[in-house]
């Protein structure tokens, strides 16, 4: 009888042991809703890195100095920017990684100051961690 009630309560402290590494692993924390402002000057994106978890709803509030095409990369987000008031930019974080964050500056005092369409330039990155 004494076997029997030392290996029942190894299997249970065991499977308490596991559920505690399941719960740990798969809560990793409440969604959350964030708001990143998002400054653009002269070309400089501030913060550079944007970090995130995955699932969290996130707004960018983008502000520009000039006009221009802010584009995040894998989740195919284009906005225009440079307006008086910032663009938000809503997305689910849903894809882990880290993503490229460029800007093609437009209009045409730009286009005739280097004679043609300039190129997208990297400005930052979002960074979106597993939860």
């Amino acid at each position: 009888m004494k076997i029997r009630s030392s290996k029942t309560g190894l299997a249970l402290l065991v499977s308490a042991l596991l559920l505690a590494l399941v719960i740990a692993a798969c809560g990793g924390g409440d969604l959350e809703e964030l708001e990143i402002p998002v400054s653009i000057v002269d070309g400089q994106m501030s913060p550079d890195t944007i970090e995130v978890k995955q699932g969290d709803t996130v707004t960018l509030k983008v502000e520009s100095n000039e006009h221009g095409e802010f584009h995040l990369h894998t989740y195919d987000i284009e906005k225009e920017v440079g307006g008086a008031d910032p663009v938000d930019l809503l997305f689910v974080a849903d894809a882990t990684g880290r993503f490229r964050i460029t800007f093609h500056a437009t209009g045409d005092e730009h286009e005739e100051e280097n004679g043609h369409e300039e190129k997208e330039v990297d400005i930052g990155f979002l960074e979106v961690r597993p939860r």
